[in-house]
């Protein structure tokens, strides 16, 4: 019975092991390195608190940070498109088609879908051999033994799940390069007011506990304030990634030993939401625009013991009255 039970207790402590390895992922299990299995497992991890709100006898410095995840209202991916021929029309006239007919499906696909193109280069290439060059007669100009186009084809999307029919039918084409992907939104003005909208209401909580805690009025104190607002975009937010593999192992002593190729690749990496005091849309976990929001509160603690339309001239001190007259104030 004994046996049964320590069994038991180990595949328990072996399965959680497990599974906390699982779902701390590949990406954090390279920097935390191999296990100490010596050391103490169970040592407490500290977290130190993130500074908001400071203050001194002068004054006090309150902080509001918000982050927006945004979906995109639109994506624009763009492929390059290389094209060679004997002559500037063949040239010309293969690049046309190959982009019409990825045209021509993709509109009875989804009509929504808007396709433009972008001319990069169009240049003659030549042959390297100096036994046969041709000149014409009338410019003397050497003829070219072919053409090389570029050009670009911007295909706007509205739905996720079609961009893989995107891909499919641009393959069908030869069409393989695919240069980015942009994120388009029109509600960039909405987002940032209601980001300030949120960012007032913390503050206006902030100042009702703080005037209880310090005992005065804060919201008649003299107010100085910083706003900042910025974005970020998907392509800005992908970091690279090596997947975690390791030789075989071959406990044969006269086996060979095989190294693993390690796949490279890259994942989104949104910022994280520690140091914000409010996120709006936090759940959504397709690749988003974010929106940052900060503004910073200097409040002023300490009243001026002058009146504040004083005017100081040679070390006197003047004031002017509601008449417009100007007094010596006698200190």
């Amino acid at each position: 019975m004994k046996t049964k039970i320590i069994t038991t207790a180990c595949l328990m402590m072996a399965t959680i092991s497990f599974t906390n390895a699982q779902v701390m992922g590949n990406a954090e299990y390279q920097k935390s390195g191999n296990v100490n299995y010596g050391g103490n497992q169970y040592a407490v991890n500290r977290v130190n608190t993130i500074q908001t709100t400071s203050s001194s006898q002068d004054e006090m410095v309150i902080t509001i940070k918000g982050i927006y995840n945004e979906r995109a209202t639109a994506q624009i991916a763009t492929f390059s498109i290389l094209q060679l021929g004997k002559t500037a029309e063949e040239a010309t006239s293969l690049v046309d088609e190959r982009i019409g007919n990825v045209m021509k499906e993709l509109s009875l696909y989804n009509k929504e879908i808007e396709i433009a193109t972008d001319m990069i280069s169009f240049v003659p290439t030549y042959d390297y051999t100096v036994e046969k060059k041709i000149f014409n007669p009338k410019t003397y100009n050497e003829k070219p033994s072919g053409f090389e186009l570029k050009k670009n084809i911007l295909i706007k999307f509205r739905n996720n799940n079609d961009f893989d029919k995107i891909v499919s039918v641009c393959g069908k084409y030869e069409i393989y390069d695919l240069a980015k992907v942009d994120y388009v939104t029109t509600n960039l003005d909405g987002v940032r007011f209601q980001m300030q909208k949120k960012a007032m209401e913390q503050f206006k909580e902030y100042m009702n506990n703080y005037s209880l805690i310090m005992n005065t009025d804060l919201n008649k104190k003299e107010k100085i304030l910083q706003e900042g607002f910025n974005v970020t975009y998907p392509m800005e937010s992908y970091r690279s990634y090596q997947a975690y593999s390791q030789a075989d192992a071959n406990f044969d002593p006269k086996g060979v030993v095989h190294n693993i190729r390690k796949n490279t690749t890259e994942y989104y990496n949104a910022a994280m939401v520690k140091d914000h005091n409010f996120i709006f849309n936090a759940d959504i976990t397709e690749p988003t625009i974010q929106a940052f929001y900060e503004i910073t509160i200097r409040i002023k603690l300490k009243e001026d013991q002058l009146p504040k339309n004083t005017i100081i001239r040679n070390n006197r001190y003047y004031i002017i009255t509601a008449a417009g007259d100007i007094k010596l104030l006698n200190l």
